[in-house]
């Protein structure tokens, strides 16, 4: 199984590997344990969300100065 949102997939901490498998004898919630299907690591839910929040958030908006010479090298005009 998957844990994905949109394109964005959790994924293993040692292999990068993007397919889980659950414990049958585990508890739901965000303390489950899933196991990647690869190497085996052993990964709870909460963590896998909590990679796949941290990949989705938005990246810090550039300096205005970064933006006006950017706009500048491509030949467009910049409004102030």
């Amino acid at each position: 199984m998957q844990f994905r949102i949109g394109k964005i997939s959790a994924k293993c901490s040692s292999c990068d590997s993007t397919q889980f498998k659950a414990d049958p004898e585990d508890y739901s919630g965000p303390l489950a344990r899933f196991y990647c299907a690869v190497c085996g690591t052993a990964m709870q839910y909460a963590d896998l969300i909590a990679q796949i929040g941290k990949q989705a958030a938005p990246r810090p908006k550039e300096g205005r100065a970064a933006q006006r010479k950017r706009a500048h090298s491509k030949g467009g005009t910049v409004r102030r």
